[in-house]
């Protein structure tokens, strides 16, 4: 591991604990064991910090094949989509579990999550990144069972996408609050209880 990518995983992980704000370059520093100055050399500031770590997240979500598979097709021609919602869900969700199992992802969540309100960087960030984009993806989800007869006709898809991933995002906050190091039976529960949620609001809405 070079210094910078030592210099990146030191600073997400004290402004995962500890919040942004809080932090100094000097610690950063210490932590990696380095000399303040020689973070210059890699990065002009505190804040091009964050900006990267900012950065690797949205290309994760950008590249990931697993993320960015057909499967996930918000099509009426995805024939998964249309004939089972649920493993549609399912797998989906399998595709975030392997994201957040990687500790850098699972801190940089941490940090946007305690930090939306102390920061313009991150709030922005949160915004469109952790709300806007996927609550398009589910809005679209349900449209497209709605316009197939799937679920029923007087459903609301706006509705239905806030209903669907404000579960998730409370119990993320949850985890978020109680842990500094997020215990991986606490992640597998996290995800357990996301599918019973879902699993519970199809069986509501579904055509019999």
């Amino acid at each position: 591991m070079g210094t910078k990518e030592k210099i990146f995983d030191a600073a997400l992980d004290l402004f995962s604990k500890k919040g942004y704000d809080s932090v100094s370059l000097r610690e950063i520093a210490d932590e990696v064991g380095i000399k303040k100055s020689s973070i210059y050399s890699h990065y002009p500031s505190k804040e091009s910090i964050l900006m990267d770590i900012f950065e690797y997240f949205t290309d994760f979500f950008k590249y990931d094949e697993l993320l960015n598979s057909n499967d996930f097709s918000l099509s009426s021609k995805n024939k998964l989509l249309l004939e089972n919602p649920e493993r549609f869900y399912h797998n989906g969700s399998e595709a975030i579990r392997g994201m957040l199992l990687q500790e850098r992802n699972l801190k940089i969540f941490k940090l946007i999550f305690i930090q939306i309100h102390y920061n313009e960087n991150i709030r922005l960030f949160f915004q469109e990144e952790m709300l806007e984009k996927p609550l398009m993806f589910w809005r679209e989800f349900f449209t497209i069972l709605k316009e197939n007869g799937i679920v029923k006709s007087g459903c609301n898809p706006e509705l239905l996408a806030k209903e669907y991933y404000s579960f998730p995002i409370y119990l993320l906050i949850e985890l978020f609050a109680k842990y500094d190091d997020i215990p991986k039976s606490s992640l597998d529960d996290f995800f357990r209880q996301s599918e019973e949620h879902a699993q519970f609001l199809l069986d509501s809405i579904k055509v019999k």
